[in-house]
């Protein structure tokens, strides 16, 4: 006589499984570099079970390449594109934690070893570029179109000055500290975007 029994349910879905593993992606691929980046680190590091990962990214170039993405923040689509300093003081305070915060090793890896990556690796870090900068770009060329900056300073080089504040910042500030930079981002972005802003206008 056979014996009836409930239905077996499967581990439920974890939704939280992709952003996981990606941000890990990109602390091991800080740490390690392209050569000791494996999906069986990354695994380890979620962690998650690898074949959970091998469904979603069946090579590590794969992996490497949606995690990259990660480090692109567009601003949001309900974002004012009229609000030039709020912008600004959006792109500074990524700046810091592209330099000082959890990424921080990710962007000088991608810089140096990029002549090992497959090809097409190199687009995806000028789409990281783009995105990162691109609607800052736009948005200094608005607020020079309505008269608030001076037409003659390129938008380049305020994101340049913005750079140079955020990586004077880092060289002079001893490593033990950083972490309070990273920490107080808000409050260091707002000081850069104002006194990048300052020095424009005078």
């Amino acid at each position: 006589m056979g014996t009836n029994r409930p239905a077996t349910r499967g581990r439920p879905a974890d939704p939280d499984i992709e952003q996981r593993v990606l941000a890990a992606a990109l602390t091991v691929y800080g740490e390690v570099g392209w050569a000791g980046f494996t999906l069986d680190r990354v695994a380890r590091r979620a962690p998650v079970g690898k074949a959970a990962l091998y469904r979603r990214w069946p090579s590590k170039e794969h992996l490497l390449l949606a995690a990259l993405e990660h480090l692109a923040e567009p601003a949001p689509d309900d974002f004012d594109l009229t609000d030039l300093r709020g912008c600004l003081i959006g792109m500074t305070a990524q700046v810091i934690d592209m330099f000082i915060g959890p990424k921080a090793l990710v962007l000088p890896r991608v810089l140096i070893e990029a002549a090992q990556y497959p090809p097409h690796f190199d687009d995806t870090v000028q789409s990281i570029v783009r995105a990162r900068f691109g609607t800052a770009r736009a948005v200094i060329e608005a607020a020079a179109g309505r008269g608030e900056l001076p037409a003659r300073i390129p938008p380049d080089l305020i994101i340049d000055a913005i750079m140079g504040r955020v990586i004077s910042l880092l060289v002079l500030t001893p490593g033990a500290r950083r972490a309070t930079i990273n920490a107080e981002r808000a409050r260091y972005a707002e000081s850069i975007t104002d006194y990048v802003l300052a020095a424009i206008a005078t």
